[in-house]
């Protein structure tokens, strides 16, 4: 079943209010196994809505119709809709009651607008509003089916909790974030080709995010079960051809997860920056609970503070310059016997616009200090974005040292 969700409204199309009904009924949609293919919003205006509701039942099985209920004389969807199907407006009693006593509380006799809110499309399934006056309708002609909700988001979410336990069938939708740090988009999909063509059901979908590419995975079936099973099935195809770059699941981030991994392995953490400014342990510390694994970091931006807090060699300094393999593995060492950590990293590089060592823009250094001693990695990147180096550096950090904590439990383990 394909399905359009279409919001009336002339304040949605003005920017005066938020159009958040879409999103609530795309989830819902999606949860009951619908595929939403088109969003489309209208104001109040009869000939524009007779073009909408047209355009739809073109390309739709199923049109979710929000706002337009109330009465006002601008709202009009149920006589723009019961106009284009041939259908009349008759009074529903129990919609009708409902207004009228409701106004009685308030010392009010109803008007004629008031009564409006109680006409309901003939023949459709009146959904009653607990929570509001305007029921909403669904109403089920030839090959499409209509819903028709209140706009206000309280109203609408009541009536689907109400009246749709279950809609349309047992089909469920399920859906899997995999990410991915090392890889790009482009390099990604040509990994993934085959496997992205060939798979309809369930599917992959990438995409792109600051120096990450998150993969989405779905799957329709008749019971969660076998949708849990055909995810499971086409992630490990997907793991077994890139799997090196797979750090983690959902809204997870590096950080979150080489937290986690410290603390599963008992080992702790420190660290030493220099171009990166603290940017690394500033992406630690904005997760809760990082002083379990993480000690500190020395923010050492010039060579006095590189010999005076970590101990750096100043003749090494003289000779290699900061931006260096050897100054790399110094700093890392320093930040591990200073911190009294298991682990300590270190960067130093040339983020720019200009270099002060000889070593070009978007050279940067990246050493881990272990018990079992200390290893250096040069990265390269382009030198057009100061910002965009200092962001990769640490993210290659916190990938290299999830590489090495991966692999150390791995080992303590027996795998």
């Amino acid at each position: 079943m394909k399905a359009e969700i279409i919001a009336v409204g002339s304040e949605l199309l003005l920017g005066e209010i938020a159009n958040t009904n879409a999103q609530y009924l795309s989830e819902w949609l999606a949860s009951c196994g619908i595929d939403v293919h088109y969003h489309s919003v209208v104001g109040d205006n009869e000939a524009r809505m007779t073009d909408v509701f047209k355009q739809a039942q073109a390309r739709a099985d199923l049109l979710v119709i929000t706002g337009g209920l109330g009465p006002t004389e601008d709202d009009l969807t149920k006589e723009v809709l019961a106009k284009l199907l041939g259908r009349r407006l008759q009074l529903d009693e129990a919609a009708y009651d409902r207004i009228e006593g409701f106004l009685k509380t308030r010392g009010r006799t109803m008007t004629e607008n008031e009564k409006k809110q109680a006409l309901v499309i003939d023949g459709a399934d009146v959904l009653s509003n607990d929570v509001g006056l305007a029921p909403g309708m669904s109403l089920k002609t030839g090959e499409h089916q209509y819903i028709l909700l209140p706009g206000v988001p309280r109203e609408m979410k009541q009536i689907i909790a109400d009246h749709f336990g279950h809609l349309f069938g047992r089909e469920t939708i399920q859906s899997r974030t995999l990410r991915f740090f090392g890889i790009g988009e482009s390099a990604l999909n040509d990994r993934l080709t085959d496997l992205i063509r060939s798979s309809q059901n369930p599917s992959i979908a990438p995409y792109a995010e600051l120096a990450e590419v998150r993969l989405r995975l779905t799957a329709k079936a008749a019971e969660e079960r076998v949708a849990t099973e055909m995810l499971d099935q086409l992630e490990k195809h997907v793991l077994a051809e890139v799997g090196q770059y797979f750090y983690g699941y959902g809204e997870t981030s590096l950080p979150e997860v080489v937290l986690q991994t410290c603390e599963q392995a008992g080992l702790t953490l420190a660290a030493a920056e220099s171009l990166t400014g603290g940017a690394f342990a500033g992406g630690l510390t904005d997760i809760n609970g990082a002083s379990q694994s993480f000690r500190g970091s020395a923010v050492v931006y010039d060579d006095a503070a590189k010999i005076n807090l970590l101990g750096v060699d100043e003749k090494l300094l003289q000779a290699k310059t900061a931006v260096s393999q050897e100054v790399a593995v110094a700093m890392a060492e320093g930040a591990r016997k200073r911190y009294g950590a298991d682990l300590a990293i270190a960067l130093t590089g040339e983020a720019g616009p200009s270099s002060n060592s000889g070593k070009a823009v978007g050279t940067v250094y990246c050493a881990l200090a272990t018990p079992n001693g200390t290893e250096v990695v040069e990265f390269t990147y382009p030198a057009f974005d100061r910002g965009m180096i200092r962001l990769r550096s640490v993210k290659d950090a916190y990938f290299l040292l999830l590489k090495y904590l991966k692999k150390n439990v791995n080992e303590s383990n027996g795998v």
